[in-house]
């Protein structure tokens, strides 16, 4: 098992931060490892919502189905996957801080057979991947992405 947690402060309202993280629409903007996220369940999106995401992980086409387990706007949101390479959780956690909003994110994944020897491998790459979709995320949201005041 491993467990990641990344945070980067974001120059905008937690409300802002946190619809445009809870807009899978958004996600291959600022993760560049998703190729396509899309809600499988009717919206809006609350506990219990289904997402499909589609990623391209070292050449390879990876598929995650995730159940909303948690949604609290503008405060936190967590996915648990439902089918994938590996059991894997991820929560988003949104703080206002002086000069806009700080975002956690903690994703636990859960290795097994083959998976299991490459684990520090698999490990580095998620933590890797996280940092730089979050100051991606950082950059087009204080750049890029019209407020929603």
């Amino acid at each position: 098992m491993f467990a990641i947690t990344e945070a980067v402060t974001i120059n905008r309202s937690p409300e802002d931060v946190f619809a445009y993280f809870s807009d899978g629409r958004h996600r291959p903007e600022w993760d560049t490892t998703v190729v396509s996220e899309e809600l499988t369940s009717p919206p809006p999106v609350g506990v219990g919502s289904t997402i499909r995401t589609r990623m391209s992980v070292l050449s390879r086409r990876v598929d995650f189905e995730w159940r909303v387990s948690r949604f609290d706007p503008p405060l936190r949101m967590a996915t648990v996957s439902i089918e994938g390479p590996m059991p894997t959780s991820v929560e988003f956690a949104f703080t206002a801080v002086e000069g806009g909003c700080r975002v956690r994110a903690a994703i636990e994944g859960h290795p097994a057979g083959m998976m299991r020897l490459a684990e520090p491998l698999i490990s580095e790459s998620v933590r890797s991947t996280l940092a730089a979709a979050l100051e991606r995320a950082r950059l087009l949201l204080e750049t890029t992405h019209p407020s929603r005041q």
